[in-house]
């Protein structure tokens, strides 16, 4: 019963969200045979009462129509719940822990670490004194985080120290860390790559893709690379930035994407997305396919993969709840691509299972 009552909260909260959608962007409706295929489709699969909202605004978004297009209430109160059981492993979802979960990839350096309310330098225990002077050490910007239940770039923000003073709102640093109370993290900015900074250089411009893990292999479902807009720091879309989807051979589509729908051709800084280059797509690939391998309680991955400035992969985090898949089929299509019936009969299993 509990479980039924989550997936109906659940449920209702992406189809709220996208019926929001749907109403700003004035997006057309489907065809009366559009509307048949959807539903012939997916009750061929178990899902009787597959909702088309997302179909809708896909399709009026992109001009793009595919049945395969996987309702948001499917993907995350069924298949991803199927998929990445988290209430058994909620520690492995703590920011704090990626770098020694992924000890052997490499990531933005950790200057400071604080889990349910204890601070740690270098994974030492140490106070609160401690902790401010060890920050006030560094002369480079800094990124402070919320490390567990974060999305969307809420949060997020970059800052400088100077005579113990940030560039944040002129908070101390003292102050800085107590209005974050606990569980965060501060790292150092990476220095993203000379091609990923000329689309925004004040935002760290990041690689989202989504892989999926099974038996025989790690596959990756979809990339598409976060673009922050003019003057932000963060480079998410819920946030306002923009986002693009990454072909095979790791080029650029043609249009980009807001949230809202709206889609362009364009960066902020003039530059052109269709078949832009993004640097070392393919070993950040490699990575992904290789980390996912070392949490294997979590099926279905979004990672964010920055390129740094001599063309590394850095990982950066990953997400395994209320992931944004919406962004992913506006820009690259149906997600779960060759897999979509695998992955809708483990979903179908499990919403009968409970």
């Amino acid at each position: 019963m509990r479980h039924r009552l989550l997936r109906f909260n659940l449920d209702m909260l992406f189809r709220k969200k996208v019926k929001k959608s749907l109403k700003e962007y004035k997006s057309k409706k489907l065809s009366s045979d559009q509307l048949k295929q959807i539903k012939a489709f997916y009750k061929k699969r178990g899902y009787t009462k597959v909702k088309t909202y997302w179909h809708r605004f896909y399709s009026s978004v992109n001009n793009q129509f595919f049945i395969r297009y996987i309702p948001e209430d499917i993907f995350h109160s069924i298949v991803s719940n199927s998929l990445n059981e988290m209430k058994q492993w909620p520690a492995l979802l703590d920011k704090n822990l990626s770098e020694i979960i992924f000890k052997d990839f490499k990531q933005p350096i950790t200057v400071l670490k604080n889990i349910n309310g204890f601070y740690y330098v270098n994974n030492e225990i140490v106070n609160r004194s401690t902790a401010i002077e060890h920050c006030c050490r560094y002369e480079n910007k800094l990124v402070i985080k919320p490390s567990i239940e974060s999305g969307g770039g809420k949060e997020v923000v970059g800052f400088l120290i100077k005579d113990r003073t940030t560039d944040y709102k002129k908070l101390s640093i003292k102050e800085l860390l107590v209005s974050y109370k606990k569980d965060f993290i501060i790292q150092t900015v990476v220095e993203q790559h000379a091609r990923l900074k000329a689309l925004n250089p004040s935002s760290l411009n990041t690689l989202r893709i989504i892989s999926y893990l099974k038996e025989d292999s790690v596959y990756i479902l979809s990339s598409i690379l976060r673009i922050g807009r003019k003057g932000m720091f963060t480079d998410n879309n819920a946030s306002g930035g923009l986002v693009c989807g990454i072909k095979n051979d790791g080029k650029l589509r043609e249009f980009g994407y807001f949230a809202s729908g709206e889609k362009l051709k364009k960066t902020d800084t003039n530059i052109l997305l269709n078949d832009y280059i993004v640097p070392s797509f393919h070993k950040a690939l490699e990575m992904v396919k290789q980390i996912h391998s070392k949490t294997p309680y979590f099926r279905i991955i979004s990672w964010d993969i920055a390129i740094d400035d001599v063309s590394d992969p850095v990982f950066i985090e990953y997400n395994t709840y209320r992931q944004s898949i919406g962004i992913h089929q506006l820009c690259n299509g149906p997600l779960f691509g060759d897999f979509t019936d695998e992955l809708l009969e483990i979903g179908r299993k499990y919403k009968f299972e409970r």
